[in-house]
């Protein structure tokens, strides 16, 4: 009578182990990105006049959001009129659903209350000038269709 082939292979890695040889085939190192380098995002910081007040994002993805608000902010400025923070929050947040894909939220104002529930790797909380912007990202799950309602018989 044949035995399976994973009992065979099992005793095989078995007697393998008690020799303290490898079985499975060695791995690959993972290749890693190179570390962010926060003294060049504390430059862009610095340069925009932006205080970056706690953050759970890649760099490259703050200095976009940097920059989208100062290029923002410089453009209401140079019509000489008040920024519209609403205005900010949208344009902010259609960016980042091009950019980065959908269930992005903006909020922007003097002064705001927020306890929120985000992504991992899509927070960021930042002030300009007077305003203070919190942009995140929140996971989208598909709703699932209810059965239908079962009618009662009086």
């Amino acid at each position: 009578m044949d035995r399976p082939q994973s009992e065979i292979g099992r005793r095989w890695r078995m007697a393998k182990n008690k020799e303290r040889v490898q079985c499975l085939p060695p791995v690959p190192p993972m290749v890693r990105p190179p570390p962010p380098n926060p003294v060049k995002l504390a430059a862009i910081a610095v340069n925009l006049n932006i205080r970056l007040r706690s953050a759970d994002m890649p760099d490259a993805m703050q200095e976009r959001a940097f920059r989208c608000t100062r290029t923002l902010l410089d453009a209401t400025s140079l019509e000489s009129k008040k920024p519209n923070p609403s205005h900010i929050a949208m344009c902010l947040k259609k960016e980042f659903d091009e950019i980065y894909g959908l269930a992005w939220h903006c909020v922007v104002g003097k002064s705001f209350g927020s306890f929120i529930t985000c992504s991992s790797g899509g927070f960021v909380y930042f002030s300009v000038d007077n305003l203070s912007i919190l942009l995140f990202k929140t996971e989208v799950q598909p709703v699932k269709k209810p059965p239908p309602l079962r009618k009662l018989d009086a």
